[in-house]
């Protein structure tokens, strides 16, 4: 009865360790800026899989819930909290991955140089998070 309760045990621990856990990975993120007068317009965007997606009372829907920030580092080092927001969907089936887009305008206080975009998206799901940046010319 012992040897039967430990291989039990065992076989218990070894099934919940190989279990995949979700984790959040970005990648693919772009930049693009536009003059618009006195100032810019950027577009970014970034790719994120590995994110949850949890079904909710036997509704057959798969429900995904990103937050995310947007950082903009200027040529100087300053960085501005730039844009913020969620990304709370559900879909018939699940997904491999969810594409964040943020749109932002910058005054005429915000000279030509090198930029840098840095995404940061928790997933509040898995509480696992990333953070991925990509360069971003002014010109």
């Amino acid at each position: 009865m012992k040897i039967k309760t430990i291989v039990f045990i065992i076989s218990i621990l070894i099934f919940t360790s190989c279990s995949e856990e979700p984790k959040t990975i970005l990648f693919n993120s772009e930049a693009f800026a536009f003059s618009i007068g006195d100032g810019w317009e950027i577009n970014a965007s970034v790719n994120a899989k590995g994110f949850a997606q949890i079904e909710k009372d036997n509704s057959e829907l798969y429900f995904t819930n990103l937050n995310y920030t947007v950082n903009l580092y200027t040529p100087e080092d300053t960085i501005y909290n730039a844009d913020y927001g969620s990304v709370i969907d559900s879909t018939n089936e699940e997904i491999l991955d969810k594409q964040i887009e943020s749109q932002i305008e910058l005054n005429s206080g915000f000279m030509a140089g090198n930029y840098l975009i840095e995404f940061i998206v928790e997933d509040k799901y898995s509480n696992t998070k990333d953070t991925l940046s990509t360069k971003l010319v002014l010109e």
